[in-house]
């Protein structure tokens, strides 16, 4: 299980992060440099795992907006063609 990280901010030396579970996150905290007290700064959430598949996924989704594959021709058909009935009586059939 992960623990979120967040910023706490010192008038003296910016921003430090910590890491607390989300039930014990402190509103103050110390500066690690002049261990004078810090406030909790509000900031954007680091969703996902970065290492997982569906992060990949979106990132290669993404990477392709940006630089699309190039091709030199147009993709053949996959599929194989229909068959063709030479039977009289398949003519009469409605067809949809």
């Amino acid at each position: 299980m992960s623990v979120p990280s967040y910023d706490f901010r010192c008038d003296e030396h910016g921003v430090s992060t910590e890491r607390h579970s989300m039930s014990t996150v402190p509103t103050t905290s110390v500066c690690p440099v002049c261990a004078l007290p810090t406030r909790r700064v509000f900031t954007a959430p680091a969703l996902g795992h970065g290492g997982s598949a569906a992060m990949r996924a979106i990132d290669a989704t993404k990477q392709t907006a940006d630089s699309p594959s190039v091709v030199s021709a147009v993709p053949r058909d996959r599929k194989p063609p229909r068959p063709v009935s030479r039977d009289p009586r398949h003519s009469r059939l409605p067809r949809p």
